[in-house]
């Protein structure tokens, strides 16, 4: 500054060469990353529609059954009693409303109506008009059918970048379930399943075989190599004792065709399927599951007296089935194995045993008759024409008893056996920990003997359940699990553990299967 003057001070001008060029390639990078962004965005749009598609469409026919079933359960007088003419003979169709921003998915039922059970028939079967009831819209079936089978399909509209056809157009998306309704005329569980032969290593996989799934009477029993959903190895091991086939059951022999082997049951008497006995069953027919694993006879119904079923030839496809004495049972050839599906026979609550509801041919069993096994088992129900005579391992006591209606009971659970044992929870869902029996005193009872008990609470998930003091329920482990924890996994033999409560069947004891089922329908499954 001289004499007060300011003197400017010049800035060189920036060179700006380099601005354009940074600015151009940061606006190229940009519109690339949205590009991008753009189609990862339409095609996570994309997915998120086929997956509301499919859902969608399953809920669809979930639908479809669930108003098939109110047409069949309205086919009655108002007082319980069926009417035939007003079974639905034609397909069943609907919508579903539409969650907000979705379309309408549209469902539609067939119904076929058949005298015996359809589950596991080939397609030709379930189509040939011999098997298949006529129905007529407004008249009905011709004759009162056993079974109904549903078929639901559930569609979802055609959308952009959903499922196309061979030409290329976009299609709807469809899926589609089936089951099995069955028309109840009773009380028992309609049961069925295999009857395998205990095997040694590397032996076939021998069953029960009636020769087909409708044998003629006086049809002989032999085994032959176990397939899985034969109707000519089917069988139902039912209240009575006796064993019959599932697929023999017609309405002009509703009962089917029994196991029988003639009176007097003697060695060497060949065993052939004859008409189940009405209106009374006939002891020749009955068949006790004894502490060996052997189908055991009576002579009279009440006590085990008569020889044991047993396969003529060890090991041979074909071998007659006839009876032998019980005693010797060399070569396997009289310890069978039913499969969980077959049925409970007369075990229950009224010869104090605990029937699981999933597994429900197998109860509650201290394994191999030792109250200090680590572990209990869900083994296949033991029989006795006298319920008294059945094993102590599989009888329980449970004091107090709960009644339907109320909220539960605290108490225990005891087997005797030279002195009471006592239910014993692990309290822990952890893998590798089992309940097992301790000796006890019901009168002063700790954490782990404790145990709240329920019948029909009202509530599907609650009812029929045993739980612990720490609030987890009794239940077999589930065979069907990845690497399941198994007692046999050859014969699916669950150990017995305590699992978080969820409700299942798997969680549930002594339930009449024919009223609590979340759904009258069987073998459901997606086709």
């Amino acid at each position: 500054m001289r004499g007060g003057a300011v003197d400017r001070v010049t800035v060189p001008a920036r060179d700006d060469r380099g601005s354009l060029p940074v600015a151009l390639l940061v606006t190229m990078v940009g519109v690339l990353l949205s590009t991008l962004l753009v189609h990862t965005v339409l095609g996570q749009n994309t997915e998120t529609r086929g997956q509301t598609a499919r859902v969608a469409a399953l809920n669809a026919a979930q639908t479809g059954l669930d108003i098939a079933l109110g047409h069949l359960r309205a086919a009655n007088n108002g007082a319980t009693a069926g009417v035939l003419a007003k079974l639905p003979c034609l397909s069943l169709k609907g919508s579903v409303a539409a969650v907000t921003g979705a379309e309408k998915s549209t469902y539609e039922v067939e119904i076929d109506y058949y005298s015996v059970d359809p589950q596991n028939r080939p397609p030709a079967w379930l189509a040939d008009a011999n098997n298949a009831i006529r129905c007529i819209q407004g008249a009905g079936t011709f004759s009162t059918p056993a079974y109904a089978l549903l078929r639901s399909t559930g569609s979802y509209p055609a959308y952009a970048g959903g499922p196309r056809n061979a030409a290329g157009d976009w299609i709807p998306t469809v899926r589609t379930l089936q089951g099995t309704y069955t028309f109840k005329t009773n009380d028992q569980n309609i049961s069925g399943g295999l009857i395998h032969l205990v095997r040694s290593a590397g032996a076939t996989d021998l069953c029960f075989d009636a020769g087909s799934g409708s044998p003629s009477a006086g049809t002989p029993l032999t085994v032959k190599p176990c397939s899985a959903g034969s109707v000519a190895q089917t069988w139902a091991y039912n209240l009575n004792l006796t064993l019959s086939l599932v697929s023999s059951r017609t309405p002009t022999m509703p009962l089917g065709l029994c196991l029988d082997a003639g009176t007097p049951q003697t060695v060497g008497k060949t065993v052939y399927l004859q008409p189940c006995g009405t209106p009374e069953t006939l002891p020749r027919q009955q068949w006790s599951y004894n502490d060996n694993a052997n189908f055991q006879g009576t002579s009279n119904g009440v006590k085990l007296d008569g020889p044991c079923i047993t396969v003529q030839s060890a090991n041979t496809t074909g071998s007659p089935v006839v009876l032998n004495s019980c005693s010797a049972n060399t070569g396997g050839v009289r310890t069978f194995y039913p499969e969980q599906t077959t049925g409970a026979g007369a075990a229950g609550a009224s010869s104090g045993q605990l029937v699981n509801f999933k597994q429900f041919g197998r109860c509650l069993d201290v394994t191999n008759k030792d109250v200090g096994s680590t572990f209990l088992i869900s083994w296949q129900c033991k029989q006795s024409p006298d319920p008294g005579n059945v094993a102590w391992n599989q009888k329980w006591t449970i004091t107090p008893k709960p009644v339907d209606g109320d909220a539960g009971v605290t108490g225990s659970i005891t087997t005797t056996n030279n002195g009471v044992y006592c239910l014993k929870s692990p309290r822990s869902t952890l893998r590798g920990r089992y309940v097992t029996v301790q000796s006890c005193s019901t009168s002063s009872l700790t954490d782990e003997l404790r145990w709240k008990l329920f019948r029909d609470t009202g509530t599907y998930a609650t009812s029929y359940t045993i739980v612990d003091s720490a609030g987890n329920c009794l239940s077999p482990t589930d065979p069907t699990a990845p690497n399941p924890d198994l007692f046999s996994s050859g014969q699916l033999v669950s150990k017995i553990v305590v699992a978080v409560c969820d409700g299942s069947a798997l969680q549930k004891w002594n339930a009449p299967t024919s009223v609590l089922s979340a759904t009258p329908l069987k073998d459901i499954s997606e086709t």
